[in-house]
C-alpha cells in the first residue's frame, strides 16, 4: 500500500483474501482506497482486485499491455512450469498460511492469467491503462517503469526521492539477495529490463515475492 494524506493506493491485491487484509490496515489508519493497480496480470497479483475495487469504489489502473489482454487485442504469455519451479527459494523466508495457499490455488478462477482457464478478464474490465514513464495515479511521486520479461505486461514502480523500487516479479529476493527472476517469457526483454533497473540507485527493494531488501545499493 502506498499512503497519501487520507487515501492510499493498493498495488498487487493478489489473493482473493487480500481485501480482508487491507480492511485490517485501514481500520488502523482511517484511510480509504483511492486507486488499485498491479505490476502484471498474473492471477496471484490481481485475484483480489475485483472485490477490492467494488468494496471501495476505487479506480483500477493496469499496464496498457494488460488492457490489450482484456480487450482481446493481445494474448498473454506465461512462464512454463519448468521455469516456475526455479524460484522455490523465494518462498522459504516468507510466512504462508492456509488462506494464502487456498487463494493462490483458486485465484486463477477469479481474475488474471496463468491458470488453466487462460485470461479471466471480465472482473478487470474497468481498468484504465498505464504508460511507461507516467506518474502513478493516486501516488504521483511514483513513476511507472515498464519491465517486460517475466511477462509481456510487467511493470515496476520507482520512487526517486526515497530510492524505493516496487519491482513486481521482475526482481525477487532470496537468501538476503536481489534476484532477477529466471521465470520469464522473453529472455531478451528480461535482459533489457534488468539493465534498466540496475541503472536505478535502489536502496529499498520491495519485490513481488520474497522479503524486502534495504541497503545503499541493493544490486
Amino acid at each position: 500500500m502506498l499512503h497519501g494524506n487520507s487515501t492510499c493506493v493498493v498495488i498487487d491485491a493478489g489473493l482473493p483474501c487480500t481485501p480482508d487484509d487491507v480492511a485490517g490496515v485501514l481500520a488502523g489508519t482511517g484511510e480509504t482506497v483511492e486507486v488499485v493497480s498491479a505490476t502484471h496480470g498474473h492471477s496471484d497479483h490481481v485475484a483480489g482486485v475485483p472485490r477490492l475495487i467494488a468494496d471501495h469504489a476505487a479506480s483500477l489502473y493496469l499496464s496498457e499491455v494488460t488492457i490489450g489482454y482484456l480487450d482481446g487485442s493481445q494474448k498473454p504469455r506465461t512462464p512454463a512450469l519448468t521455469q516456475a519451479v526455479r524460484i522455490w527459494r523465494t518462498w522459504l523466508g516468507q510466512p504462508f498460511d492456509l488462506a494464502g495457499l487456498t487463494g493462490f490455488v483458486g485465484g486463477s478462477a477469479v481474475a488474471g492469467f496463468g491458470g488453466p482457464k487462460g485470461m479471466v478478464g471480465e472482473p478487470l474490465r474497468p481498468a484504465r491503462p498505464l504508460e511507461d514513464g507516467q506518474p502513478l495515479p493516486g501516488a504521483p511521486d511514483w513513476e511507472v517503469v515498464f519491465v517486460p520479461g517475466h511477462t509481456d505486461d510487467a511493470l515496476a514502480l520507482w520512487h526517486a526521492d526515497s530510492a524505493t523500487l516496487l519491482s513486481g516479479d521482475a526482481v525477487l529476493t532470496g537468501g538476503g539477495r536481489a534476484w532477477f527472476s529466471p521465470e520469464r517469457v522473453d529472455d531478451a526483454a528480461a535482459a533489457r529490463s534488468e539493465r534498466r533497473l540496475r541503472g536505478l540507485p535502489v536502496e529499498h527493494l520491495l519485490p513481488g515475492h520474497g522479503l524486502p531488501l534495504h541497503g545503499t545499493n541493493v544490486w
